[in-house]
């Protein structure tokens, strides 16, 4: 059979005729989405909450979290011209945080001779991230992080998949799973897996924390010296060093292969956008070598110094992705600390 293509004008009718039956199937095909995540936590509820104010800063970092000589309430919130509201609490579906600006809040440290002390902990909380593409708005994916606090023991887990038509042409999923002790310097490590399914296959490694022989032991095998500041690539989004006072903070992260020194430069009081509305938030840059990969994290202010943005770069320095916040639930219980727990 010949399909009458040895004219250019048969070869043009052939071309344009694909390309409308490709975007017709893009337009009007089936939409591929991934099942809707449930929640397995109970009501939640969105809060806003004002940290203490920040004091001037110094150049000299901080490495280990040190607990504050005394606890000091937070200052009120100014009012923005339309304060958010504290949401009430349904009685059987949780209530998600409303899209709009909070009003400002105050900053990080109550004075220049105190540790910035991170705010409590809920008992439970769930985010969601909208993974994009480079610095732009194409949706490629979808993170939920959930947290859950009892007696004195926490577990945090990521689950991070590709959406949509994307799917279609590259599956990708990511497990991650932090757990350990949750003390008044905030979380301890104890164990870290992480689980990576591609289409070419699904590889994982994890690490435990031996904080009393300060050793870490990795799987498949293999062991090396524990920091005591050590934190896991999932944890350290939760548990970042203390902010004030400095300018460069300093901690070690596992990947579960490896540990490394990381210095973050601190940024207070940067604006970004996002579907929560505007964020005041510390931006910590990390500093790289040229030719290594780069990541900024942002920390709201508003959420309990929560992750609200994090974006990814090669290795040249372009843009790998971003993961941008979209919900935020909690609950009104915080988590019970170890050093609480009779």
């Amino acid at each position: 059979m010949k399909f009458g293509l040895d004219t250019f004008s048969h070869r043009i009718a052939f071309a344009l005729g694909i390309s409308v039956l490709v975007h017709g199937l893009l337009l009007w095909g089936p939409n591929v989405r991934l099942p809707h995540f449930k929640s397995a936590l109970p009501p939640l509820v969105a809060k806003l909450e004002a940290l203490p104010a920040a004091p001037p800063k110094h150049r000299k970092p901080k490495r280990k979290p040190q607990p504050a000589a005394q606890e000091t309430a937070p200052e009120a919130a100014p009012q923005a011209e339309s304060p958010p509201q504290e949401l009430p609490l349904a009685a059987s579906e949780p209530v998600a945080i409303a899209a709009s600006a909070p009003a400002e809040t105050g900053q990080l440290a109550a004075n220049a001779e105190q540790a910035a002390e991170r705010p409590p902990l809920p008992r439970e909380a769930q985010l969601t991230f909208a993974i994009n593409k480079g610095s732009g708005s194409f949706r490629i994916g979808v993170a939920i992080h959930t947290l859950e606090i009892k007696d004195g023991h926490y577990v945090l887990q990521a689950v991070t998949k590709t959406v949509g038509l994307v799917r279609l042409f590259k599956s990708f999923e990511l497990t991650q799973f932090s757990s350990g002790s949750y003390t008044q310097y905030g979380l301890q490590p104890e164990q870290f897996l992480e689980e990576r399914k591609e289409s070419a296959g699904t590889r994982s490694n994890g690490v435990e924390f031996d904080r009393a022989a300060h050793q870490a032991y990795f799987a498949p095998g293999g062991e090396k010296p524990l920091p005591p500041d050590t934190q896991d690539i999932l944890s350290v989004l939760y548990q970042f060093p203390p902010l004030a006072n400095t300018e460069i903070a300093t901690v070690s992260v596992s990947n579960g292969s490896k540990i490394e020194s990381y210095a973050f430069e601190i940024t207070p009081n940067e604006e970004i956008d996002t579907a929560l509305g505007r964020l005041i938030t510390v931006r910590l840059h990390k500093m790289h070598a040229p030719n290594e990969e780069g990541l900024d994290i942002w920390l709201a202010q508003e959420y309990r110094l929560f992750p609200v943005k994090m974006r990814y770069f090669e290795r040249n320095g372009d843009v790998a992705g971003e993961a941008v916040i979209t919900d935020i639930r909690v609950s009104e219980e915080e988590g019970a600390r170890s050093d609480a727990v009779n």
